[in-house]
């Protein structure tokens, strides 16, 4: 069996997704042969463990705090150029390794493609069309912010009209149809897959259990942890931090990437992050109590958050974030432990969704 993958570079969440796939894929197929497309953290992660090759794919200006939504637009203005380079690129490529199937991770360029040289196509994403118009409509949303959301909208409205089949992650069980199929929650490692707390800090060298701090390397989660460096030292707790400088210092340990991080996960208190859905799918499986913060004016971590605000801490916040209020909600989220965990102990998650996903990629293909 052979499978190309086109995965979007923006965060590592995508990255994550098709890893915890492209894992239980090798799992059913020993002789499963592999190429992937993808940019910035996507090309850099898979680089060097498989076929990989470079895309142009789509920008996401950063600054602290906050996505700016006219540079967005902007940005991605050129990228009908870089549309037309990349699926020139791909379109050679792809025929060249002559693949089953094309699976796309947020990449419309890949589901285009595919489309037009005749390979059966896959989109996996996390937000699906009508509950996004709704919340586009419903919620009261700057202009400004609006037009970004409509202009991503589209974006992925392409992927999903050109692909065969679309698969979508959810929390709340929705109703799939002929094209588009929802699963459970897709993690690389379930709770159950791992040892128990006890041997993994001792394993771990955990003297207690530590609150982690999930920033996914991005300009934002940086300038958090940042602050919450500054502060670790008023509170009486071991912070863990991913995706920030490589440090060790007092009740703080930082690593810049860790590929057992779901031991870490399984063994913590609590966890402190970013709304990107597959660290939020994570923490919602392991039943985590959470402290979050989603990124100012960018409209898929508000829908992500929109359904978990009764069991996790959500905080609205851009660049007047201070220490001190930093210091309250941390404060804050410690003291709400006991009640999130009550609240999580009833949540209703599987430990199917990675299974379900490839059981419908295999369909694609036999």
């Amino acid at each position: 069996m052979k499978i190309f993958f086109i995965i979007t570079g923006i965060g590592l969440g995508h990255t994550m997704r098709e890893v915890a796939i492209i894992n239980e894929l090798k799992k059913r197929d020993k002789n499963l042969q592999i190429k992937i497309a993808g940019f910035e953290s996507s090309y850099n992660y898979f680089k060097n463990s498989y076929q990989t090759m470079r895309i142009y794919g789509s920008k996401f200006p950063q600054s602290s705090f906050n996505v700016n939504s006219f540079k967005v637009m902007l940005y991605n203005l050129p990228y009908i150029f870089y549309f037309f380079h990349d699926y020139m690129k791909l379109k050679k490529e792809i025929k060249k390794f002559n693949p089953d199937i094309i699976i796309v991770d947020t990449q419309p360029v890949g589901a285009y493609t595919g489309k037009n040289i005749g390979i059966k196509t896959i989109s996996i994403y996390n937000l699906d069309l009508k509950t996004w118009d709704k919340y586009q409509e419903t919620a009261s949303l700057p202009i400004t912010a609006y037009l970004q959301s409509r202009f991503h909208f589209k974006f992925i409205a392409d992927c999903y009209k050109n692909s065969d089949l679309v698969i979508i992650p959810t929390l709340k069980k929705k109703v799939s149809s002929k094209d588009t199929k929802f699963v459970d929650l897709i993690v690389r490692v379930y709770p159950n897959e791992l040892p128990s707390e006890k041997k993994l800090r001792r394993k771990l060298s955990l003297r207690r259990k530590p609150i982690l701090v999930m920033l996914g390397g991005s300009k934002f989660g940086f300038s958090i942890a940042e602050k919450i460096v500054n502060i670790s030292q008023k509170f009486d707790e071991d912070f863990i931090f991913f995706g920030y400088k490589d440090t060790k210092k007092s009740n703080v340990t930082s690593f810049r990437f860790m590929e057992n991080f779901l031991e870490y996960l399984k063994v913590c208190k609590a966890v402190i992050l970013i709304s990107g859905h597959t660290a939020l799918s994570e923490t919602l499986i392991y039943r985590k109590p959470a402290l979050i913060f989603p990124f100012k004016n960018y409209i898929e971590h508000y829908i992500n958050v929109s359904e978990i605000k009764d069991i996790s801490l959500v905080k609205y916040v851009d660049n007047r974030l201070n220490e001190k209020e930093l210091e309250n909600y941390i404060t804050e989220l410690v003291s709400e432990i006991p009640r999130l965990e009550k609240a999580l102990k009833k949540l209703k998650v599987s430990n199917k969704g990675t299974k379900q996903a490839v059981d419908l990629i295999l369909k694609q293909i036999h």
